[in-house]
């Protein structure tokens, strides 16, 4: 199998664009604005079927909705029945009073509201997630400000089949003692029963506040959009106190795979606060381990805590003395049929080097080969190196050129000193190249993340939202040609039509209860063309909220014309296998549970 040899390369281009150009025209075009979505800001961007007709949809910024038609063209879809109430926001002073003089009035965006069939009828099911602000931390212990309290809980929306979206009734999720400070969401079937999951994402109930942070969720579905808390019943309960191995932490992000390879879905938590991540292991009877500290995954090896001398700060415990970790990106990036990791981290030159830079995770069976962003990656350019900032809150696999190979995209932000949508490509003896510049990819403080192929031709196109923090109008017109709106990207893959090379594109339809669930999440998917084997799995959910792609697997098949075999380990109880067989490349290929003939479809 291929292994990568990854090895550091020199970064070509000046600092406004990062990354060395390899061709006159550019891999990806822009064509947001060719599309319907000029003047349409966005932060939070994903891509979505919001009216089931094959073709992504858009959700920006968690509350505006827009139906893509037939790949051409984007178009708002002002009456989906999603709601966004106008409620008072009353923010708390530093001793925890009701602030009624800065309290304001205005919609309530969700902290997160991601897509999935959680019903089971074929349609995407709105997920509309509530955030607590209303807690605080006094010496007697916490306590909810009543005034601050604006009665909103999480919310579940049942699709009609058209993007028509009807509230759902009350669950365990949605009630009233359900609320917690969410973070983010990754959605899967964790029980195998034909029914999809939440595993939730719980940050600090006060920030910054280490003491009572909140406790992931696990929320077992009934399969009508209902869900119960088995939080402690899977063995994921943690405790407030600080600093120890089961102790509650702030995660900013979660993701679901099958890091072991054994049928069942593991869940991952991304800790903020330098603090472990947590790999949260599925023992197949219901509950869970932490293997976070043996396998790598809770950081890396070096835990002194010390700052630099100049920072002028006490070295900081073990326990937070690894990564801010916001993202995590998972595929096969070695050819080895097992699933790899990229963790995206923001990282501060005044941290030192206890704090953990974004890092590429090997998987080796019971543990990961870490290898830091400095190393596997081309060393970047910063405007001031010596204060320099990682800001990696984005991260995704995927192949760009359909050669085979997994490339790298990361989405950085938040910090102006050289913060860029950033794309590397994976070569032959598996080192990674930058190709920012050659892919037209000028995208400096990237918002939020979304891959997939929107215009149905065989590749995969990135959806990119931006974000202006920390990037004042002074900025934008000293570096970013005086822009004054945080526009979205729609970047089109044009390289891939350009290589020749073929692809497959895989869609499953579960059976539902008693088999795997219908949209095929958690899913292995492997494609053998031209005597090389890959590997896929289907995820809904990654990183900090609302980071979510489409539910589909893409497959580079470079020069292979024919798929020899087409494998599908459904994520049931049986962990039943699925195999097809000789099957033509360029293809849509939507695969049935149990169905012997698949529907293949061409470009459109």
């Amino acid at each position: 199998m291929r292994r990568a040899v990854l090895l550091p390369l020199l970064l070509v281009g000046a600092l406004a664009v990062p990354g060395g150009a390899e061709e006159e025209a550019p891999h990806f075009t822009n064509v947001a604005q060719a599309l319907g979505l000029e003047g349409v800001r966005a932060k939070d961007v994903i891509f979505t079927d919001l009216d089931g007709d094959g073709y992504h949809d858009l959700c920006l910024d968690r509350q505006r909705l827009f139906l893509g038609v037939q790949g051409k063209r984007f178009e708002p879809h002002e009456d989906s029945g999603l709601e966004f109430p106008v409620v008072r926001f009353v923010p708390l002073t530093k001793d925890g009073q009701p602030d009624e003089a800065k309290a304001k009035e205005r919609p309530y965006v969700p902290q997160y509201l991601y897509f999935a069939d959680v019903d089971s009828d074929g349609d995407e099911d709105a997920l509309w997630g509530v955030k607590s602000h209303w807690e605080f931390a006094s010496p007697s212990g916490w306590k909810g400000v009543e005034e601050a309290d604006h009665g909103l809980r999480s919310r579940v929306y049942l699709n009609d089949g058209k993007g028509r979206f009807v509230r759902a009734k009350g669950s365990g999720y949605t009630a009233q003692d359900a609320f917690g400070p969410v973070m983010a969401l990754a959605i899967v079937d964790v029980d195998l029963d034909g029914r999809l999951d939440l595993f939730e994402g719980r940050e600090y109930r006060q920030y910054g506040a280490l003491q009572g942070c909140g406790v992931d969720r696990l929320w077992r579905g009934d399969g009508h959009g209902g869900f119960e808390d088995v939080t402690e019943q899977a063995g994921l309960m943690t405790v407030p106190q600080p600093g120890g191995e089961r102790s509650s932490r702030p995660t900013y992000g979660v993701t679901h795979a099958d890091v072991d390879g054994d049928g069942w879905p593991d869940l991952l938590a991304l800790s903020y606060g330098r603090q472990w991540n947590r790999l949260w292991l599925s023992q197949g009877d219901g509950t869970y381990r932490d293997v976070g500290l043996p396998s790598g995954f809770a950081g890396d090896a070096i835990t002194h805590g010390r700052y630099p001398d100049r920072a002028r700060r006490p070295p900081e415990r073990p326990f937070r003395s690894n990564g801010n970790t916001f993202d995590c990106a998972v595929g096969d990036v070695d050819g080895d049929l097992d699933l790899d990791l990229f963790l995206g981290e923001i990282q501060h030159a005044w941290a030192g080097e206890a704090s953990d830079p974004s890092s590429l995770l090997v998987n080796e069976g019971t543990r990961f080969t870490r290898r830091p962003v400095q190393d596997c990656l081309p060393p970047r350019t910063f405007r001031d190196p010596r204060n320099f900032n990682y800001g990696d809150l984005h991260t995704a696999f995927l192949d760009v050129d359909n050669d085979g190979r997994l490339d790298l995209l990361i989405g950085s932000g938040d910090y102006p000193d050289g913060q860029f949508l950033r794309l590397y490509r994976q070569q032959d003896d598996g080192a990674f190249e930058e190709i920012t510049e050659a892919a037209g990819l000028d995208w400096e403080g990237c918002g939020g993340l979304s891959i997939g192929d929107f215009d149905r031709d065989g590749d995969v196109d990135i959806l990119a939202g931006r974000s202006f923090m920390r990037l004042n109008q002074a900025h934008r017109d000293r570096y970013m040609g005086g822009i004054t709106a945080n526009e979205v990207g729609l970047f089109r893959n044009d390289l891939a039509n350009r290589t020749g090379h073929h692809w497959l594109n895989v869609r499953l339809v579960g059976r539902g209860r008693g088999g795997a669930n219908r949209s095929g999440i958690g899913a292995r998917v492997l494609v053998t063309a031209g005597g090389v084997t890959q590997l896929r799995e289907i995820r809904c959910g990654s990183g900090l909220s609302n980071h979510q792609d489409p539910a589909e697997a893409c497959f580079g098949l470079g020069t292979a014309a024919r798929v020899e075999r087409l494998e599908i380990r459904w994520p049931d109880r049986q962990h039943t296998v699925q195999v097809l067989e000789d099957l033509p490349a360029d293809r849509f290929v939507t695969v049935r549970q149990g169905k012997r003939k698949p529907r293949l479809e061409k470009a459109r």
